[in-house]
């Protein structure tokens, strides 16, 4: 299909209309086309302020921090070890890092594999951010040990759960390899060779450049005020032991430049090649179906998740750190990629919109399936199997009886809420693709559940999880 390129200005209009409309202080956006001959073009656009407490302007090479979206760097950090054939996607982490472990968990200790990592299947505790390890070069080392302390998330091999422990158990596979730091590797073996001047991960190389500041929720989250007011964050990053998970921060056009990759077969704008073009086939390929968790995501890859775009073949991924959220969606087949950083939590929401409207506009795809909530009543039987306490590291959710439709979730604030998260207690709902939602009073779409169950054989001791933002959580009483 021939497609249309979106002017210019009317790339621009759109970043001002969503600005305004989401109430984000500053973000940038951009479109990178393919050509089919390895050739790109590239249109980036940027409006607002970096910083509500001194109104510094975003400008063009302003660095946002793009949260999650560091993962697939790690992820290429580790393929490149594949390439020299140092490591396979079947090695276990043990064989490089003796002293790996998960507690009580002695298959994911002793058989945990890279691809596990990758794929978010090794059962690892996903949200733990210490912030007491330090900023020393050992501190990713320091993390491993710490993440080791924790109970598994869920078995090995699935079902999926997003896991930034994993990621971090990644990097220091890298670092070992490498001989280095994972923020030296991302400059010698990414940055560097493809040209990237504004890709960094510590703050002392960030604040050489314009960079933008995080804004939280100035209203509580029970709040429905659209566009709630921000106000700027009281923490700029995340801590350095967490960085091959997500600490990087980016210009629009680098990070284009790097998603670019892998529409020209592992190799970057400069014409460096980062990765073979085996490898970068198996970044994108499925690995993982996510179907029983809702619509939003089919599946997941290697690093790179697989959104739900209907017929169109899609990968992509999002970032949230401190008051900054980050999104890039990629149409292999259309040679077309759409990223846009913000830095306020609304961000998500906002990133979205302009994702479905630029890829309407420049290749006439039709828009993700939407959740649909209906409001049927639950059963005797499904509020006997949905009943119950659902707690991990750092979030906890309680079904209760009541509310119009038979079940409320009261779901207690977590980091990702901000300083103004509160407490929620919402109808739960049947959707009409036969998953569950609720309706965040802070969001204009709904939040999409799934009931899994899991063998209890397994090493993870629960039977039943809540699946809800590609994560599972134990039903714990």
């Amino acid at each position: 299909m021939a497609r249309t390129t979106l002017a210019h200005n009317d790339l621009q209009a759109l970043l001002d209309s969503a600005i305004a409309e989401y109430g984000v202080p500053g973000a940038a956006t951009g479109v990178v086309h393919e050509d089919g001959d390895g050739r790109i073009d590239l249109d980036c656009v940027w409006s607002g302020i970096t910083n509500q407490a001194t109104g510094y302007p975003v400008i063009g090479d302003t660095l946002f921090q793009i949260g999650s979206i560091s993962k697939i760097f790690t992820t290429v950090l580790a393929m490149q070890l594949v390439d020299e054939g140092r490591i396979s996607l079947d090695t276990r982490v043990r064989e490089i890092l003796p002293d790996f472990r998960v507690q009580g968990a002695s298959d994911i200790t002793e058989h945990c594999t890279i691809r596990h990592l990758m794929n978010h299947t090794s059962g690892i505790e996903g949200d733990a951010f210490p912030d007491n390890l330090g900023r020393g070069d050992d501190c990713v080392a320091k993390y491993v040990r710490y993440i080791g302390d924790f109970p598994a998330r869920s078995p090995l091999g699935g079902p999926l759960s997003y896991s930034n422990g994993a990621f971090v158990v990644l990097g220091r596979v890298v670092e070992v390899l490498r001989g280095m730091t994972w923020d030296e590797a991302v400059r010698k073996y990414i940055a560097q060779p493809a040209g990237f001047g504004h890709i960094w991960t510590l703050p002392e190389d960030v604040l050489r450049f314009s960079s933008a500041l995080g804004h939280n929720r100035a209203i509580a989250t029970d709040q429905s005020t659209f566009p709630a007011p921000v106000r700027p964050s009281p923490v700029w990053n995340l801590p350095r032991s967490s960085g091959p998970c997500g600490q990087i921060s980016a210009s629009i056009g680098d990070l284009l430049g790097f998603v670019s990759v892998f529409l020209r077969d592992g190799i970057a704008p400069n014409g460096t090649r980062l990765l073979s073009q085996h490898s970068t086939m198996l970044m994108t390929e499925e690995q993982v179906s996510l179907r029983d968790q809702g619509i939003e995501n089919i599946g997941w890859a290697l690093g790179w998740q697989l959104p739900n775009w209907g017929d169109e073949p899609a990968f992509g991924h999002g970032g949230a750190t401190e008051g900054q959220r980050a999104n890039v969606v990629v149409f292999p087949k259309r040679g077309l990629a759409i990223a846009t950083l913000t830095n306020a939590d609304a961000g998500t929401q906002m990133a979205a919109q302009i994702a479905r409207t630029v890829a309407k506009r420049e290749a006439g795809i039709a828009p993700p399936p939407e959740v649909v909530m209906n409001d049927r009543a639950f059963t005797s039987q499904e509020i006997a199997d949905m009943r119950g306490t659902y707690a991990r590291e750092g979030e906890e959710y309680r079904i209760v009886e009541g509310g119009p439709t038979g079940l409320l979730m009261v779901i207690e604030p977590d980091g990702d809420d901000g300083p103004m998260g509160v407490r929620l207690t919402l109808p739960l709902h049947h959707t009409d693709q036969g998953f569950y939602a609720v309706q965040r009073p802070d969001q204009r779409t709904p939040t999409e559940i799934a009931l899994l169950r899991v063998d209890r054989s397994s090493c993870a001791p629960y039977g039943v999880y809540l699946a809800q933002g590609h994560r599972i959580t134990p039903r714990i009483q």
